[in-house]
């Protein structure tokens, strides 16, 4: 089916990066409704939306607005905050509302089993408070989705979940860039994997920069060399016909050579320090369950 309500509840820098890269790159015969607390982030969500684009948006506020929201939702992004998710279910028949829609949480640190747990647990509906009354897939898209170029991972579903709506899932988010699956044991690491490459992104295309203009190269052009270097590498590194690092770096690589001896220098002073990041985001992102 082509035709789809998408329901964003709590649009923060995510949720609005995701709505802005489906409405861009999306199925056209999609529709969305963006729901958000106050009538100031309804602004905020109208005004960083494109003219043509908030034509197909319709946006509303307000707690006692959320189970109109969704009430014809196909699919339904949780995008708030994962503290103030129970306060969100505790809306008055919304649970059983999102029984039978797809739902995608974003909710960085929050399992499948836990979000099915806070269903099962305020629904009141007669003979179907049971996990099967639900789908719930769990997502963590990047930025990128904004210019449809995010990375998502989804957690694998359990074989008790039906195919056919997780295919939908992945149809929805692969508009908005690269989807890798992933098993749900090691997501907040692969979580924290992707945290770490986008900061080191960061601080590459920074410290490059600064490091140009003392050398004398204007900071417009050192800019635009680092970040479409970047750009440029990470593409050779990807994709079906994707270079492995060390394929990379011989075909780069002459007697000699500058990338050569940048490669042996960053070996030298930035690899631990890169390892030691990895490690310790990994560390931080499996204590948000604790």
């Amino acid at each position: 089916m082509d035709e789809l309500e998408i329901v964003v509840l709590g649009c923060g820098s995510i949720g609005t990066a995701l709505l802005q890269g489906l409405l861009k790159k999306g199925n056209p015969r999609y529709t969305y409704v963006a729901h958000v607390n106050t009538a100031l982030s309804a602004e905020r969500i109208e005004s960083e939306l494109e003219s043509e684009a908030r034509q197909r948006v319709v946006i509303t506020y307000g707690q006692d607005k959320i189970v109109h929201a969704v009430a014809n939702a196909d699919v339904v992004l949780l995008g708030v905050q994962p503290q103030t998710l129970p306060k969100l279910l505790d809306s008055q028949g919304l649970v059983d509302t999102l029984q039978d829609k797809t739902i995608i949480s974003m909710l960085a640190g929050v399992s499948v089993s836990q979000i099915l747990d806070m269903l099962v647990a305020k629904s009141t509906s007669t003979g179907r408070a049971n996990r099967e009354a639900f789908t719930v897939a769990r997502i963590i898209p990047t930025l990128g989705a904004t210019r449809g170029n995010s990375v998502t991972l989804l957690a694998e579903p359990s074989e008790s979940d039906t195919a056919d709506r997780f295919r939908r899932v992945e149809k929805i988010l692969s508009q908005c860039g690269s989807v890798i699956r992933v098993e749900e044991s090691v997501m907040n690491s692969a979580t924290a994997i992707g945290a770490v490459v986008h900061a080191l992104a960061i601080v590459a295309v920074d410290s490059v920069t600064d490091a140009s203009v003392a050398a004398g190269v204007p900071r417009s052009v050192a800019a635009a060399i680092a970040s479409q270097s970047l750009n440029s590498a990470s593409g050779l590194l990807s994709g079906k016909d994707r270079m492995l690092p060390e394929h990379l770096k011989a075909a780069m690589s002459t007697p000699g050579g500058i990338t050569l001896n940048a490669v042996v220098d960053l070996d030298d002073s930035a690899r631990s320090g890169i390892a030691a990041a990895v490690k310790a985001a990994v560390k931080y992102a499996n204590r948000m369950n604790d």
